[in-house]
């Protein structure tokens, strides 16, 4: 095969509610023929739903040097669930806490 040949990239998705990802490049003289390749290539023994093959030409890619990138603002450690120090809440809540004993008695209004 002739390094003259276009390069495909390849998108399969596996599962019906699955999502694209990109599992290899082919090169090949048409689309039809990249497609068929892909096929053989990379779904051989693991079958897909759906295959895409994308002209390398027809892909726009963004920079990821360092000046194009968004700066990060702000410690976004809030969003974690380690970002919060809940323990001594959880103490005191559990210090407080009632048996279910007790919330029965409240809504009857009955002492046991």
């Amino acid at each position: 095969m002739s390094s003259e040949y276009p390069v495909y990239e390849v998108f399969g998705r596996r599962e019906p509610l699955g999502f694209h990802t990109h599992v290899g490049s082919i090169r090949a003289a048409s689309p039809e023929l990249a497609l068929q390749m892909a096929r053989e290539a990379f779904f051989r023994r693991e079958s897909a739903v759906d295959i895409w093959v994308v002209s390398q030409d027809a892909i726009f890619s963004a920079a990821t040097e360092p000046a194009y990138l968004p700066e990060v603002g702000e410690d976004k450690k809030y969003r974690m669930p380690s970002g919060y120090d809940n323990a001594p809440h959880w103490k005191r809540f559990k210090a407080r806490a009632m048996t279910i004993e007790e919330v029965a008695e409240e809504m009857t209004g009955k002492k046991g």
